[in-house]
């Protein structure tokens, strides 16, 4: 992997935005709670609405520094968040993967993009600090995110929710993931795998024992079913701290993660995540669709819309939740959803039951066919 280069600024005479190649180049103190996020600028208006779901449950006597890992977000989308983030103890920052990424090419598939790999960043951009929560940009904090960041993490990379999800796939609703996690991730026990999309990172011991070029060889070296999930699922291999998963809520998608896939999950699981759904404190719209911003429906879609209408962006997002519904493109999907996961998978299921051997052979029939990286 190529060094860091010298600090990359771009300024724009309205505002003293810049995007830095380090932490130490932020005009931050850094001194409190570190959030970090991963984002495109396509992603801007929803980074937004998480944005603002922090500041809005915000402690008045806690700092929160936010620390934006991008490649593309532009100057005018820079000054923008800036401007939202005009509380006293709450900043924004923003930092140019592309300084430590070079001319890496990260594999991704699906509805997956490369951002997705910054967090591995994380531990050699921000040099300066000690600890910090990786927070996935399609999501909300619907309590103060401090209480998260207090836990203590010494001794261990990372505190993280359990995966619900996986661990409902690994008992039944699909065999082939047990399996792949035990044997190709090279996990002791499958059971532990985590969900990436909320972490709390300890940069300084993730410093002290994985190098930036050992993340991003294991992220280069094949296509991974998750990616850098499943990386730092393999690195961690179970040695985590572990937070409820209502630090972590996955939401309902479809109306079927619920019923058919966590379902089939052990009972601890199942009521971790009911106890999570009571009261969540973040709500994570994880999933390839069905999210608020285009499926007004979406479970807890209500409050991504609470957020939404503080956000600087929201004319944006209500202009996109139109399209989907008015253009035929927009339509055309909308039919394909419906089609899918209304019909063919809740068919699906009842025919080749969660746990049946037939099912099971379907599934590795259409995994051998490429089904794991559509």
């Amino acid at each position: 992997m190529k060094p860091l280069r010298k600090t990359t600024h771009v300024r724009n005479p309205l505002s003293s935005t810049m995007l830095a190649s380090s932490s130490v180049d932020l005009d931050l103190p850094l001194s409190d709670v570190v959030i970090v996020f991963a984002c495109s600028e396509n992603f801007v208006p929803y980074l937004s609405v998480a944005t603002q779901s922090i500041i809005e449950n915000a402690t008045a006597d806690r700092r929160y520094d936010i620390i934006v890992l991008t490649r593309d977000i532009s100057p005018a989308s820079m000054i923008t968040l800036t401007r939202q983030v005009k509380s006293e103890n709450v900043g924004i920052g923003f930092l140019d993967v592309d300084a430590a990424l070079g001319d890496i090419e990260l594999p991704h598939h699906g509805h997956f993009r490369p951002e997705t790999y910054f967090r591995l960043l994380a531990p050699q951009l921000l040099p300066n600090v000690d600890k910090a929560i990786y927070l996935d940009s399609d999501l909300i904090a619907d309590a103060d995110i401090a209480e998260l960041f207090d836990v203590d993490v010494t001794g261990y990379p990372l505190a993280a929710t359990r995966d619900a999800d996986t661990i409902g796939q690994i008992e039944g609703y699909d065999t082939t993931v047990g399996p792949y996690l035990k044997n190709e991730l090279g996990m002791s026990d499958p059971h532990d795998y985590f969900q990436a999309g909320v972490l709390l990172m300890n940069l300084a011991h993730l410093r002290a024992t994985v190098t930036p070029d050992e993340f991003l060889e294991l992220s280069t070296q094949r296509m991974w079913r998750w990616l850098d999930q499943d990386v730092l699922n393999k690195v961690v291999n179970g040695n985590y701290v572990r937070v409820h998963m209502r630090w972590n809520y996955l939401m309902d998608w479809q109306h079927l993660r619920r019923t058919h896939i966590i379902a089939n999950a052990p009972a601890d699981v199942r009521a971790e995540y009911e106890e999570a759904a009571e009261k969540p404190a973040i709500i994570h719209f994880a999933g390839p669709d069905n999210r608020p911003w285009l499926y007004p429906d979406a479970d807890r879609a209500d409050d991504f819309w609470r957020y939404a209408m503080h956000s600087p962006y929201l004319d944006e997002i209500r202009g996109q939740l139109e399209e989907s519904r008015a253009t035929a493109a927009g339509l055309a999907k909308r039919v394909q959803v419906i089609a899918l996961y209304k019909g063919i998978m809740p068919a699906f299921d009842k025919v080749f039951p969660a746990g049946t051997r037939r099912r099971n052979a379907v599934i590795r029939t259409y995994m051998g066919l490429g089904g794991a990286n559509l």
